[in-house]
């Protein structure tokens, strides 16, 4: 609703709705009685508010709960697991990742399909897909759960729902949403909304949805595959005008001196990337994600001692720190939450990054609190499922639209 604008007769029905939705996520099983005292609207407005959301699938019934006073016990609501689900998507440059999930947040399935490389064309990334969303799907219909939408993550740059650039992918002005739909025409499942984040994004939602987090603001760092940042403000996504807010990669550090793939000499990535890292390392083989490659060899390293990776982890670390030092006194940020390759550096890296943050930031940086991210790392497919379902909490109307 506007906020100079006097609200619309339906304007306050769909506010009420999502009002109701909320309530019933929060609060778990739930009698209208109580949704009317913590709500502030009437019992028949809320008789009437919860009938249309159990007419359009979104909360059941689940019987009486227990006595408490006088009278028949009241009959409970919860969110309806058997009703609409979401499909997330996280595509890298070596897998494409799946979840499902429903309205409770239960995870009903999951599925991976590694590649070689996904970069260049698109239609590698669709076709990748194919296999995981035929699996997420017939789960869904095997126990006749409606796909509300397919939501997916991936590293790039986005805005308006079209990738804007993906500099990792090889990607530029890439309508995936159209391409994806069509891909899901094609197999039967009709239909679907289909939107885009950026990982970094999706990720830092998952660090407050997953983990309890409830840090007004938050700053995710992933170094995986390309190093970024997500951040969140009071549970929203800063995303920037042009969708180019967290782009940490090609920040210039002021000791950095080796030329980089954007062309200039320097930059973050070419200290604390994941390939700039194991190179320095002395560690000869491709960088892998951690989903399909696991951890790698560096986190071994750096626990021996091995005198290259310690110096390497330093170096990175420092780095980090300086470019961070640019953000905290901006945002000033509760948490900074280091995931991708980051995540597996050990305490050493962890604390030398909040060194350097203290030096550039004294009033801020020590005082900052600084964790690792202990999520899997296919957690932005799950982040992604989850806005389609969130979606539905926050904005039922529109389900019941349909």
């Amino acid at each position: 609703m506007e906020r100079d604008s006097p609200a619309r007769p339906a304007q306050q029905h769909e506010h009420n709705l999502a009002l109701i939705m909320r309530l019933v996520a929060r609060t778990g099983a739930v009698s209208r009685a109580k949704l009317a005292h913590d709500s502030g609207l009437t019992k028949s407005t809320v008789t009437q508010l919860t009938g249309e959301l159990v007419g359009g699938g979104l909360l059941r019934e689940i019987g009486t709960g227990p006595a408490r006073g006088p009278g028949r016990p009241a009959n409970l609501l919860v969110l309806d697991s058997l009703g609409p689900v979401g499909i997330g998507l996280q595509v890298g440059v070596d897998h494409v990742a799946g979840y499902l999930t429903d309205l409770t947040g239960k995870i009903r399935d999951r599925a991976l399909r590694r590649a070689d490389d996904l970069r260049g064309d698109p239609l590698r990334v669709i076709k990748a897909a194919e296999p995981v969303l035929r699996r997420l799907i017939n789960a869904a219909n095997s126990t006749d759960n409606v796909v509300a939408g397919v939501a997916v993550g991936l590293p790039g740059r986005v805005r308006d729902a079209t990738v804007v650039r993906s500099t990792v992918l090889g990607w530029s002005e890439t309508n995936l949403p159209w391409l994806l739909g069509d891909r899901l025409d094609a197999l039967g499942a009709g239909s679907i909304p289909v939107t885009v984040h950026n990982s970094h994004h999706l990720a830092a939602h998952a660090e407050q949805w997953f983990t309890g987090d409830n840090a007004e603001i938050l700053v995710y760092v992933g170094g995986e595959p390309v190093l970024g940042a997500g951040i969140l403000a009071g549970g929203q996504v800063r995303g920037g005008a042009r969708g180019a807010a967290g782009e940490l990669a090609h920040v210039r550090v002021s000791f950095g001196d080796l030329p980089c793939a954007c062309g200039g000499v320097g930059c973050l990535d070419t200290v604390a990337g994941q390939q700039a890292l194991s190179r320095a390392s002395g560690v000869d083989m491709p960088s892998r994600s951690r989903l399909v490659g696991g951890d790698g060899p560096l986190p071994a390293l750096l626990e021996s001692g091995e005198r290259r990776a310690v110096a390497a982890a330093r170096r990175a670390a420092e780095g980090l720190g300086e470019v961070l030092g640019g953000l905290v006194p901006a945002l000033d940020p509760d948490v900074i939450v280091l995931g991708g390759h980051f995540a597996t550096l050990g305490a050493p890296f962890l604390e030398r990054v909040r060194g350097e943050l203290a030096q550039q930031c004294p009033e801020l940086g020590a005082d900052m609190r600084i964790r690792p991210s202990r999520l899997p790392p296919d957690v932005v497919a799950r982040a992604a499922a989850t806005t389609v379902t969130q979606h539905l909490i926050e904005d039922p109307a529109v389900r019941l639209a349909e």
